[in-house]
C-alpha cells in the first residue's frame, strides 16, 4: 500500500499531510485523528464548520481559522446581497463577491447585464464607510447616489470619510487639493478610461490608495527597465535589476486601499498606468464577449431599402473612411422617410432618447473606440446593426512599413527580399523598439541594432515601390490601394465588427437576445478578406444574403427574445490549471483578450470560453512543471518511509534558482549549486491555486495527457482539495479552441492507476539512481557521476559499440558518384586508384511507393537529427513550443494513429492547394491513448509565417528557423500520410573502380501521390565514365551509434518512453560518459563512461537491459490496474539494501 505524504501542506498546522486526508478535504492525522469516512458526503461549507469546531474543542486550532473565517465572511456578504437585492447572486457575482471580501484588487471585465454595478453598490453599502465610488459623468453620479441612498447613507459630490463618497473623475481632478488627506479603504472606479488616458489622474489615484511615493517610483523604474531590455545589449545587468525591483515591490506589506475597476475601452500604455498595474497586481481589461446570438448577413441594396424593411430599433455604423459628413447625410435621408434619427458621436443624451423611445435609429462611426461601438447597451430597443461599408482600417503605407512585421507583409506583395526569419523571430516588444527607432532616429544595440540597419535600406526600397503603386494590389489579409495622392494599406476590422454587431445581442434577465447584423458591401475584395478572417476567429462563419433571409421569422425571434427573455445563459466560474506559462497564455488568448492579474506573484489570466449557451469564466494559471518532488531532506530511505509493506513517499515543495535554473526539493534560502539568493518556491504557486480555488465554482486540472501530467494533476488535487473539492481532470491532445472546449465538455476524474505508476517510477528512479551514484562516487571520487536504470543499458550500447569500433579500425575508401557515396573498408591503407568510375544501368523499373506514417516521438527525433542535426533534447523543447502554441498535437506519443479530425484537416488543405485528387485518408492503426504528431490546422509553413507576420501576438514564444523547420517536417509528413501512393523509378547500377565492382539499387525519381509534398531521398547518378570524388580516411567496419540508432533501439527494446528518449541521452552527455562528434554526428563513449559502465555491470540485477525492460512492463501493468505498486518496489528495495551490506572493498571493485 502506498500513502503519499506532503510536507508543509496541512491546512491547519502546515505540517505533513497524508494524500487520502487531503483528497477528503481534511487536516492531517496529528491535528485531527480518526477516519475520513464520516466526512465524505458532507457539503464543503458544512465540513469546514465541523472541522473547525473539532479543532477548537481539541485545542488544535491553527491556520484553519483563516479558511473558516473566509467562508463565514463570504456567507455573510452573500446573505447581505440577498437581503439588499432580493435575489440569489449569479455565479459570476459570487466570484466577484468572494474577491471583494478577500480585499482583492481586480477588473470587472463582463459586459453590461451581468450585474457589475449591482455588485459594486451592494459591496459598498456592506462596508458603509471609507468608500470612494468614482464615475465618469454627473448623470451617472446621480443614478449611483440614488441607488446607494435607498440602502445606506451616501455623500453625493463631496468627500465624507464616514460614508460612501460618490464623485466624478472631473471633481477628483479639480478638487484634489481638498482631498489629499482622504484615505478610503475601498475605491470603485466605474470609468477606467479616465485613469488610462491621464497620468495625472493615475498619480492622484495612487496617492488616494495610500501607496508610498518610493514604491510608486520603484514601479515606474521597473516599467522603464523592462522597455530598456529591447534597446540595450547588456541584458544580464538589466534582468538582475528588474528581478531586484520586482522582489522589492512584492515585499511591500503596507495597507493600501482596495481597488476595483469596471471594464475599459482602452488598454493601459503609459508608464504610470503600468506602474499601478505592478503595485495593484492586475491589468485594467476591456470587456469580453460572453456569447453571441446574431444572424450575420450582407447586402448590395441601398441603406434606405434595408432600413424600411427593418424599421425602428437600428444602429447604423458608418465606415470611418466616409467620415462625419456621410453620417449627417444618412441622418437627413432617413429623416425624410419619417424616421427619428440621432447621431451617436458624443455624450449620453442620444442613448437616453433612444431608450425612452424618442429616437428610432442611431447613426455612429464604425470605430472600435467610438461611443457607438463600445458605449451603447440597450438590450430592449436596439434590435439590429447595419454597417454602411465593410468595417475596415487603413494606414498610410509609407509610414506603416517602418513596423518590421508590416514591412514583411508588404514586401511579399511587392517582391522585395527581406530577412524573413529574423523578423518573424522578433517579439512584439522588439518589433515596437525597432519601429520607434525608425521613426525617432534612435540607435539600438546588438542583434536589434544589426536588424535596424538592414531595415533602413529595405524600408527605403519598399517606400520607393509603394510610390509606384497605381490601383490596388491584394494580399491574403489586406490590400494596398492608391486613393488620390496617398497609398494606403487596408484590412478588414473584425474586432469592430464583433463589438459593433454585438450591440444587437445583449444579456437580458439571464438570457441572450437575438440580434441581426447587416453589412452593406462597398468593397467586394475587402468583404472576401473579411469573411476569411472572421472564419478563422469563428469557425463556420458564413454571412447570408439579406434578401434570402426569412425576414418575418427573424424579426419575430428578435421580438420574442426581448419579450420573453433571451436564450438562457449558464455561467460557470472555474480555475484552469496547466503546466507551462506559455500554454496558459495560449489558451487564454484563444478565446479573446484576457484580463491579467498577479496572485502572490503568480500570473493569472482571466478568459471567457463560450460553448453554446454555457459560458465558462476561467482563471488560467501554470504550475511551471512539478510542484512537489520526493524530498531531499534526510528522511526515510532517500525520501521514502517504509514500514513493513506500507510505503510512504515524502514530498517537498520545489525551490528553483533564477540564476542557474536548477531546482531542489528541500527548503533552502540560497541555491546549493551556484549560491544565488534568487530562489522561488512552488509554495507560492500552490498558495495562489488555493486562493483561486476558494473563489470559483470548479477546478479544471489540464496538465499534459501522460503519466507525468497525471502525477502533476494529482499533486494539484491534493493541495487544493481542502479548499475546493469540485475538481475535474480534463485532457486534450491539442491546444486549440475545439480541443479545449471538448476537454471541458468531457472531463473526468484522476486516473489513480497512472498516478501510482508514476509514483513507482519516480521512487525506483530515485532509489537506484542515488544508490548507484553513491557507489560510483565512492569508487571514482568524482561528484559528477550518476546512474539510472534506463541510462545504464543505453550507456552499455554506446560503450560496446565504441569498443568494437576501436578494435576493428582500418581505412575507409569513399567514392562519391553524383550524390551517391560508396564506402569500402580496408584493413590496410589502400592506394587511391584512378578516379574514373565506370557506371552502367543494368535495369530500371517502376514501383508503387507507400507514404510514411505520420510522426511518433521516436520518428520525429530521428528525422530531425538526420536532416537538421538538431539534438534530441532540443527537438523536444521545440516540439513542446509547437504544441503549447496550438500548432501540433501532443508530441510525446508512440502512436501513428490519425483521428477523423486529422483526416479532415488533410482534406481541407489538399483542396486548398488543388491536390484533392491525391487525398487518401488513412487511420494508421487503432485509436490509442494518443494520436500521432500532426498539425492542428491546414496551415503549411509559408502560411504560418504569413499568419505570424499578420498577428505577431498570436504566439507566446519567439520562433526560430528550427521551429519552422520542425513544423514543416511534421506538416509535410502528415499530409503525405493522407495522400495516395506515389510512383517510384528504381535503377539498378553496376559500378567499377579499378578491380572493385559493385551493384546497387537506387531510387531516382518519384511522381504523383504524396511526392507532391514529401519525397524520399532521390539519387542523381551520371552514367558512363565518371570522374568521381575519392578519398581514404581512418575508420572502422563497425559504425558508431547515432542519436537515431539509440532512440530506435530504446523503442524496439522497450526500455524507454517517448518522454525519456531525449532525457536519457542528455543525461549521459551531462555526466561526461558520452561525447557527440559534431562532424560525423555520432556518439562516442569516453574513458569515464567506459569505466563507469564496467563498474555498473557488476550489478546486473539492477542495470541490465532485460531487468530494465521487465520493470517498465510492470509499470504498464500498474497503469492498467493489474499490478499492486508495492509488489514492484519491495523487491527493488531488497536488492538495493543488499548493496549496503557489501564490504567496502567490493563496493570499490
Amino acid at each position: 500500500m502506498i500513502t503519499s505524504v506532503f510536507h508543509s501542506s496541512c491546512p491547519n498546522c502546515q505540517g505533513p499531510l497524508e494524500d487520502y486526508r487531503a483528497l477528503a478535504g481534511l487536516p492531517c492525522t496529528s491535528c485531527m485523528p480518526g477516519s475520513v469516512d464520516s466526512f465524505k458526503d458532507l457539503p464543503q461549507e458544512e465540513k469546514i464548520k465541523v472541522v473547525y469546531n473539532i479543532l477548537v474543542n481539541n485545542g488544535k486550532l491553527g491556520k484553519y481559522w483563516e479558511l473558516y473565517y473566509t467562508t463565514e465572511m463570504y456567507n455573510e456578504i452573500i446573505n447581505y446581497f440577498k437581503q439588499v437585492t432580493g435575489n440569489e447572486p449569479w455565479s459570476l457575482q459570487r466570484l466577484w463577491l468572494r474577491r471583494l471580501g478577500e480585499r482583492e484588487n481586480f477588473s470587472l471585465s463582463a459586459p453590461t447585464g451581468m450585474g457589475k454595478t449591482t455588485t459594486l453598490i451592494t459591496y459598498s453599502t456592506y462596508l458603509s464607510k471609507g468608500v470612494l465610488y468614482i464615475v465618469p459623468t454627473k448623470s451617472l453620479q446621480e443614478q449611483i447616489c440614488s441607488k446607494i441612498g435607498a440602502i445606506s447613507s451616501v455623500s453625493c459630490g463631496k468627500v465624507d470619510p464616514n460614508t460612501i463618497s460618490v464623485l466624478t473623475v472631473s471633481y477628483v481632478n479639480k478638487n484634489y487639493d481638498h482631498m489629499k488627506d482622504y484615505r478610503p479603504n475601498f475605491i470603485a472606479v466605474d470609468d477606467a478610461d479616465a485613469i488610462i488616458k491621464s497620468g495625472k489622474t493615475t498619480d492622484k489615484l495612487v496617492e488616494l490608495m495610500g501607496i508610498p511615493k518610493d514604491v510608486y517610483e520603484d514601479a515606474m523604474r521597473l516599467v522603464r527597465l523592462r522597455r530598456m531590455l529591447y534597446l540595450k545589449d547588456n541584458k544580464d545587468e538589466i534582468v538582475e535589476k528588474i528581478a531586484l525591483l520586482e522582489r522589492k515591490i512584492q515585499s511591500f506589506t503596507g495597507i493600501i486601499a482596495q481597488l476595483v475597476v469596471a471594464s475599459a475601452t482602452l488598454r493601459p500604455k503609459g508608464v504610470k498606468q503600468k506602474a499601478l498595474r505592478h503595485i495593484s497586481g492586475f491589468d485594467i481589461s476591456t470587456a469580453q464577449t460572453y456569447a453571441r446570438n446574431i444572424v450575420d448577413s450582407f447586402t448590395f441594396s441601398s441603406l434606405e431599402e434595408v432600413v424600411q424593411k427593418l424599421g425602428p430599433g437600428g444602429l447604423i455604423l458608418v465606415s470611418r473612411e466616409y467620415g462625419k459628413e456621410k453620417m449627417k447625410e444618412i441622418k437627413e435621408s432617413l429623416t425624410s422617410l419619417n424616421f427619428r434619427v440621432e447621431l451617436a458621436v458624443s455624450g449620453r443624451k442620444f442613448l437616453q432618447d433612444f431608450s425612452d423611445g424618442k429616437t428610432d435609429i442611431l447613426v455612429g462611426s464604425a470605430s472600435y473606440y467610438g461611443v457607438a461601438v463600445r458605449g451603447i447597451d440597450e438590450p430592449k430597443r436596439l434590435k439590429y446593426v447595419l454597417f454602411y461599408g465593410v468595417p475596415k482600417s487603413r494606414t498610410r503605407a509609407e509610414e506603416s512599413v517602418k513596423n518590421p512585421f508590416t514591412l514583411l507583409r508588404v514586401s511579399r506583395l511587392l517582391g522585395i527580399q527581406v530577412p524573413e526569419e529574423e523578423i518573424l523571430g522578433l517579439s512584439p516588444a522588439e518589433a515596437q523598439a525597432i519601429k520607434i527607432a525608425m521613426i525617432t532616429g534612435q540607435s539600438l544595440e546588438g542583434r536589434l541594432g544589426a536588424l535596424l540597419e538592414k531595415m533602413k535600406v529595405l524600408v527605403e526600397e519598399a517606400q520607393e515601390a509603394l510610390r509606384k503603386v497605381d490601383g490596388t494590389i491584394t494580399g491574403e489579409t489586406f490590400q494596398i490601394s492608391r486613393k488620390g495622392r496617398e497609398v494606403f494599406i487596408e484590412y478588414p476590422d473584425i474586432i469592430t465588427y464583433l463589438q459593433g454587431s454585438g450591440r444587437s445581442s445583449r444579456l437580458l434577465n439571464g438570457g441572450l437576445t437575438q440580434g441581426l447584423s447587416v453589412i452593406l458591401v462597398d468593397d467586394q475584395v475587402i468583404f472576401e478578406l473579411f469573411k476569411r478572417k472572421m472564419n478563422f476567429l469563428i469557425p463556420g462563419f458564413a454571412p447570408v444574403n439579406f434578401e434570402a433571409l426569412e425576414l418575418d421569422r427573424v424579426k419575430e425571434e428578435i421580438e420574442r427574445t426581448r419579450r420573453e427573455g433571451g436564450n438562457k445563459v449558464e455561467i460557470k466560474t472555474g480555475l484552469l490549471v496547466v503546466e507551462s506559462p506559455t500554454k496558459a497564455k495560449t489558451i487564454s488568448r484563444l478565446f479573446g483578450f484576457p484580463a491579467r492579474r498577479s496572485v502572490g506573484g503568480v500570473p493569472v489570466y482571466e478568459t471567457v470560453i463560450v460553448e453554446g449557451n454555457r459560458v465558462y469564466i476561467l482563471d488560467v494559471m501554470a504550475t511551471k512543471g512539478h510542484v512537489t518532488d520526493l524530498t531531499l531532506e534526510e528522511k526515510g530511505y532517500y525520501g521514502v518511509e517504509i514500514k513493513g509493506d506500507k510505503i510512504s513517499p515524502l514530498y517537498s515543495h520545489i525551490y528553483r534558482c533564477a540564476s542557474c535554473k536548477r531546482s531542489v526539493s528541500k527548503e533552502v534560502e540560497t541555491c546549493p549549486y551556484c549560491g544565488s539568493n534568487l530562489i522561488s518556491s512552488s509554495l507560492s504557486t500552490i498558495n495562489a491555486m488555493r486562493k483561486l480555488a476558494l473563489e470559483v465554482d470548479q477546478i479544471f486540472i489540464a496538465t499534459d495527457p501522460d503519466t507525468e501530467g497525471e502525477k502533476i494533476a494529482y499533486d494539484v488535487a491534493v493541495n487544493v482539495s481542502p479548499y475546493n473539492p469540485n475538481i475535474m481532470r480534463i485532457r486534450y491532445h491539442e491546444v486549440t479552441r475545439s480541443g479545449i472546449v471538448e476537454a471541458l465538455r468531457s472531463g473526468s476524474t484522476l486516473d489513480m492507476n497512472t498516478v501510482n505508476s508514476q509514483i513507482v517510477r519516480r521512487i525506483e528512479d530515485r532509489w537506484i539512481g542515488f544508490e548507484l551514484s553513491k557507489l560510483l562516487k565512492l569508487r571514482f571520487g568524482d561528484r559528477n557521476h550518476g546512474a539510472g536504470r534506463v541510462q545504464t543499458p543505453v550507456l552499455g550500447w554506446i560503450v560496446k559499440r565504441t569498443t568494437e569500433y576501436k578494435q576493428r579500425m582500418g581505412w575507409i575508401l569513399n567514392v562519391k558518384v553524383g550524390n551517391y557515396v560508396y564506402r569500402e573498408f580496408h584493413r590496410e591503407k589502400p592506394n587511391i586508384p584512378d578516379s574514373t568510375v565506370e557506371v552502367e544501368v543494368l535495369e530500371e523499373r517502376e514501383e508503387t511507393l507507400l507514404p510514411p506514417p505520420p510522426f511518433s516521438t521516436d520518428d520525429l527525433l530521428i528525422d530531425a537529427y538526420r536532416w537538421y542535426r538538431i539534438p534530441a533534447e532540443r527537438v523536444m523543447r521545440l516540439a513542446q513550443d509547437l504544441f503549447e502554441s496550438g500548432l501540433i498535437t501532443y508530441h510525446r506519443t508512440d502512436s501513428h494513429h490519425v483521428s477523423g479530425k486529422g483526416m479532415e484537416i488533410a482534406k481541407e488543405y489538399l483542396e486548398k492547394v488543388n491536390l484533392s485528387q491525391e487525398y487518401q485518408p488513412r487511420g494508421w492503426g487503432n485509436e490509442g491513448t494518443h494520436e500521432a504528431i500532426r498539425p492542428t490546422r491546414p496551415l503549411d509553413v509559408d502560411s504560418l509565417k504569413r499568419e505570424i507576420a499578420e498577428n505577431p501576438t498570436m504566439l507566446s514564444v519567439k520562433f526560430t528557423w528550427a521551429h519552422f523547420a520542425l513544423y514543416d517536417m511534421i506538416f509535410r509528413r502528415f499530409m503525405a500520410s493522407q495522400m495516395r501512393e506515389s510512383k517510384g523509378t528504381i535503377r539498378k547500377y553496376r559500378m567499377k573502380l579499378g578491380e572493385s565492382i559493385w551493384e546497387v539499387e537506387l531510387l531516382v525519381r518519384m511522381s504523383g501521390g504524396f511526392s507532391n509534398l514529401y519525397t524520399y531521398r532521390l539519387y542523381d547518378v551520371p552514367v558512363g565514365k565518371v570522374n568521381a570524388e575519392i578519398n581514404v580516411v581512418r575508420g572502422s567496419d563497425v559504425k558508431l551509434l547515432t542519436y537515431a540508432d539509440v532512440i530506435k533501439d530504446m523503442k524496439e527494446k522497450r526500455i524507454g518512453r517517448p518522454s525519456t528518449y531525449a532525457k536519457t541521452i542528455q543525461s549521459l552527455l551531462r555526466h561526461g560518459y558520452v561525447i557527440e562528434s559534431k562532424r560525423k554526428a555520432v556518439l562516442v563513449a569516453t574513458k569515464k563512461g567506459i569505466n563507469a559502465y564496467e563498474f555498473l555491470s557488476k550489478f546486473p540485477d539492477l542495470t541490465s537491459e532485460e531487468v530494465t525492460a521487465d520493470l517498465l512492463s510492470k509499470m504498464d501493468a500498474i497503469s492498467s490496474g493489474s499490478l499492486e505498486p508495492t509488489t514492484v518496489l519491495l523487491p527493488v528495495l531488497r536488492e538495493l539494501q543488499g548493496l549496503e551490506t557489501l564490504p567496502k572493498s567490493e563496493q570499490e571493485i
